[in-house]
């Protein structure tokens, strides 16, 4: 039975009291039970589903959310909530899922081999690791935190679409395989080392693609 676990604590903000989680789920019958960790569990139907739980507004209270699929795959999740602080999300139990969305997670573990489309918005942790994303084609990653330290793409092979805005990540470290067939990057707000930037233009080269986004002294890093 395929799960997925996310640790948050609601801020004491308007409407931050209210989590919501998306899914969309194939086969016959399709049903996701969420123990929302307060006591409340809850079964909810269909292809599509958008569930939503209120939690008191109390940052200092952390909330375990377990969401089990009890009939059919899961092809899509968007795990996000209003103004809650967003610990965890821990995707490596439901290795079906093809899409994910999550904003402003500190962590997010993932063990997906059939992931292929992955959103991570305002990303605040320090380390990401995808490395066990074999079948990732697009990303979307937006890291604006000055503690983001590194985003390892290191084994996914089949990355063809990289979006990756990081603002205020001056020693961001990215790590793509040499023979990852990307067709078009976007490295908006990075200024990343001569090295990176020249093995990232070696990529497209490679397979024709477009690098878009650049810094306009990225060619004095490089010399």
């Amino acid at each position: 039975m395929e799960k997925i676990i996310v640790h948050i604590r609601p801020l004491n903000w308007t409407q931050g009291e209210v989590y919501s989680m998306a899914f969309k789920i194939t086969g016959e019958q399709p049903a996701v039970r969420i123990n929302w960790g307060d006591g409340t569990i809850r079964t909810y139907y269909g292809q599509e589903i958008i569930a939503n739980h209120v939690y008191p507004k109390d940052e200092t209270l952390l909330f375990i959310i377990e969401a089990e699929i009890l009939s059919g795959q899961i092809d899509y999740c968007d795990s996000t909530g209003a103004d809650c602080s967003n610990e965890l999300v821990d995707f490596s139990q439901a290795p079906s899922i093809k899409r994910v969305d999550c904003d402003m997670f500190e962590k997010v573990i993932f063990d997906n081999p059939a992931l292929e489309t992955l959103s991570l918005r305002l990303s605040l942790g320090a380390n990401y690791d995808l490395s066990k994303l074999p079948n990732l084609k697009k990303l979307v990653f937006d890291g604006c935190d000055r503690k983001m330290k590194c985003l390892d793409l290191s084994n996914c092979h089949n990355l063809e679409y990289l979006q990756c805005w990081c603002y205020n990540t001056p020693e961001l470290q990215l790590i793509v395989p040499n023979d990852a067939p990307i067709k078009y990057i976007d490295i908006s707000g990075n200024n990343f080392s001569g090295g990176l930037l020249a093995t990232l233009h070696r990529i497209i080269e490679q397979t024709g693609g477009e690098i878009v986004g650049e810094f306009e002294n990225d060619e004095d890093d490089e010399e």
